[in-house]
């Protein structure tokens, strides 16, 4: 047998420590300082002002925080009380009291609980105090204070928005720059990934933000904060009113690599709220509003249904499971209910799973019907359950009016949705607008006084009557609180193969990679080959897009030849289809680009590494490889492109020449001795199953199953993708029909 030889790529290290690894902390009072430490991380606090230093590894990155409190009746600094008083809480927590005349009580948190990361948080205590701004690290110069993380080679602050709205963009921006981030932000030099990250890791009840300003590569103010206000309020931040209110939890966390202090932000979010759980794979499949949109029938939906079938699913386009997802997206209501019900019968039958679109608190409709337009399923009017502002006016975003999330009629709107969609047997449901749902404003339940609080009420209430019966899919959302979706769209729309989309969503997955640590999946939203004049090497890249962020869903009209040609080029592939089987995010390899992407992705996977390499401009382009960069261990590899199989030998670097919008994905292994030769060595037929193994191959290198029906043909269809033990053996299984005839196997590595 013929034994043809490839590879892939990847990159980037797991930054969790394991929990039998983490020191314990030790607290002592010496003089006026109570200093806290654990490991790396040491905080000296100034029993006599108020006023924290943070240090790592001995090294000064925060010089006197403190806390402060926006109340309904003025702003209050944490330095402005007479005296402080310490208490321990367990083995890692300290509880920092300040009183002083005429103030209400304050009191900070510290949680030690990471051995490059603390946790704070603010609280006030007194007779119905109320806030809508609690700042647990705020950093001023004219104090004393600054963030200096130490070197100054090409020193960046990161901005994350909000949600993905508007086409919005992440900014690796210099960090001589003022701005607010929202959740989270990060203050780090590219060239040696030193770097500072801080946000919050609970979102039950404040919109959060990083607000600095930098100059002379460090930051003379830093304020990390509840009480943001989103780019679509139109209301301040709503008050929290109680006798002890409380901030946000923050992290703030230091490391040698920016990006693993990121991934650790990440995981410490998922001890207060964990992940929403999805075992079934990465979803595969295809979605309406591709090409189709708002023109989609019954007749268009079952095409597409059965071309999946006779043509992708046999050329292996399918998750790990075997699945694929047929997705109806907005204006599934131009089919009738006996023709949506007909749809899924028809989609379970071909093994297939169905899914469907919801806005749960938009309302596409005009504000001057809503006082004679029924909501359905309920008894309410719209001019009901619309959220308003102070002033009484409805809240409108992207053309929708905003519904309120707490208002019943909003509850029951969603679950008579949810109850028609699990009645149907729809599997997946993309839903979209969230945003709407977390606008300041004036809540029918006035104990819920923020957005985020609404947000969650909403959500919840969704979640509940899903009930673990479909996939979640976030489309337009914020990126916190994340509990609610398996997945969410990690930019804005971009569902061409226009390079200019492309290098759009990854700059997403370039600054918002983590998120794959929060969400069991990004959504790079579809992708369509056919349609918008895009490019061979234009869809080449929006495929590679695609197969490095997560969600892998086609938006092609498969009910056409044109479409079918486009979406048998670009999703037949079966090395880059095992890439999107694995459902993970790359990493990259720099962060320097401003509001634009980075060239240079990698992931890891077992031995192996795959790296994407994207040219984003309209020239040729040489873009070379370092390997130690990327991450990976010093040795001599094989580089193997995933998309024309053609592999070269690479030892510290390796350069990539791309054509104008091209993009190529590698493999990189250690390759075996020169006289490797993989044997199939066994065979049996085991009922409707033929089994069979041999020995020879490289271990944990990617091999590919091939078959056809004549040995005469060029064409070899691809029906698995594995990978070597670590002994190069290999082992396949593969249902045949009784009747079969003639079937024959290649093994290609």
């Amino acid at each position: 047998m013929k034994a043809e030889k490839a590879a892939a790529v990847g990159l980037l290290l797991l930054f969790l420590l394991p929990e039998c690894a983490r020191p314990s902390p030790s607290f002592q009072q010496i003089g006026n300082t109570l200093v806290m430490s654990n490991a790396n991380v040491v905080l000296d606090y100034n029993l006599s002002a108020g006023t924290t230093d943070f240090y790592w590894k001995k090294s000064k990155i925060i010089s006197a925080f403190y806390s402060g409190i926006g109340f309904n009746t003025g702003y209050i600094k944490g330095i402005s009380y007479a005296a402080w008083a310490y208490e321990l809480v367990g083995t890692n927590e300290a509880i920092i009291t300040a009183t002083g005349v005429g103030l209400p009580t304050m009191k900070q948190c510290f949680i030690l609980d990471q051995s490059d990361s603390f946790l704070v948080k603010v609280e006030a205590a007194g007779t119905n105090v109320s806030a809508n701004w609690m700042g647990p690290v705020v950093v001023d110069s004219t104090s004393g204070g600054s963030v200096n993380i130490g070197v100054t080679n090409d020193n960046r602050a990161l901005f994350v928005p909000f949600d993905n709205d508007g086409f919005v963009s992440y900014n690796a921006m210099p960090m001589n720059s003022s701005s607010t981030s929202y959740e989270v932000g990060a203050f780090y030099d590219n060239t040696t990934r030193n770097g500072l990250v801080v946000g919050s890791v609970n979102h039950d009840t404040w919109k959060s933000g990083v607000y600095f300003y930098g100059q002379n590569n460090k930051l003379s103010q830093m304020n990390v904060f509840g009480g943001a206000t989103s780019p679509w309020d139109d209301m301040p931040h709503g008050y929290i009113s109680g006798n002890t209110i409380s901030s946000p939890t923050m992290f703030v966390g230091f490391g040698n690599d920016w990006r693993a202090v990121m991934a650790n932000f990440a995981v410490e979010n998922t001890n207060f709220a964990p992940r929403l759980v999805w075992t079934n794979g990465v979803p595969f499949g295809w979605n309406s509003w591709g090409v189709i949109q708002q023109n989609i029938t019954y007749d268009d939906a079952i095409a597409v249904s059965d071309f999946f079938h006779t043509n992708l699913e046999p050329q292996g386009f399918t998750n790990a499971q075997g699945t694929v997802y047929i997705n109806l997206d907005s204006y599934w209501s131009n089919l009738n209910s006996f023709q949506l019900q007909s749809f899924v019968n028809h989609c379970h039958a071909l093994g297939q799973k169905a899914g469907i679109y919801f806005g749960p608190f938009v309302w596409f409709g005009s504000a001057n019907n809503a006082t004679n337009t029924y909501v359905d399923g309920t008894t309410n009017t719209y001019s009901q359950v619309l959220l308003r502002d102070n002033n009484g006016n409805f809240e409108s975003v992207d053309g929708g009016l905003a519904m309120d999330p707490t208002h019943p009629g909003t509850l029951d709107y969603s679950r008579y949705y949810i109850n028609l969609f699990t009645n149907w047997g729809f599997d997946y449901v993309k839903l979209d607008f969230l945003s709407h749902g977390a606008l300041e404003g004036v809540h029918y339940d006035n104990n819920i006084t923020t957005g985020i609080q609404a947000y969650n009420e909403g959500m919840s209430n969704v979640l509940s009557q899903i009930n673990g019966r479909m996939f979640v899919s976030e489309s337009i959302a914020p990126l916190f609180p994340y509990q609610y979706g398996h997945s969410r769209r990690i930019a804005c729309d971009a569902g061409t193969s226009l390079i200019s989309n492309t290098e759009y969503t990854m700059n997403s997955v370039s600054y918002g990679w983590w998120l794959d640590d929060l969400y069991q999946f990004n959504d790079p939203d579809m992708m369509v080959f056919n349609g918008y004049g895009a490019t061979t090497n234009e869809n080449q890249s929006r495929l590679i897009n695609a197969a490095v962020t997560g969600v892998f869903l086609d938006g092609d009209d498969l009910t056409g030849s044109s479409g079918q040609q486009g979406a048998d080029y670009g999703l037949t592939n079966g090395f880059i289809n095992a890439v999107a089987r694995l459902g993970q995010t790359f990493t990259p390899a720099d962060g320097n680009t401003g509001t634009s992407a980075a060239n240079i992705f990698s992931l890891p996977n077992g031995t192996n590494w795959y790296i994407a390499v994207f040219n984003y401009t309209s020239s040729t382009t040489n873009i070379i490889v370092n390997l130690a960069r990327v991450g990976l261990p010093a040795t001599n590899y094989v580089a193997f492109n995933l998309w024309d199989e053609s592999a070269t030998s690479v030892t510290n670097s390796f350069k990539v020449t791309l054509n104008p919008a091209q993009s190529k994905l590698f493999e990189l292994f250690v390759p075996a001795s020169s006289n490797s030769v993989v044997v199939i060595s066994n065979t049996k037929l085991s009922g409707t199953n033929f089994i069979f193994g041999g020995s020879g191959g490289t271990a944990s290198a990617p091999y590919n199953v091939l078959t056809t029906t004549n040995l005469l043909s060029s064409v070899w269809l691809p029906i698995a993708t594995n990978a070597f033990d670590s002994n190069g053996n290999f082992s396949v299984t593969n249902a045949v029909s009784p009747n079969s005839h003639n079937i024959f196997y290649m093994i290609k590595y």
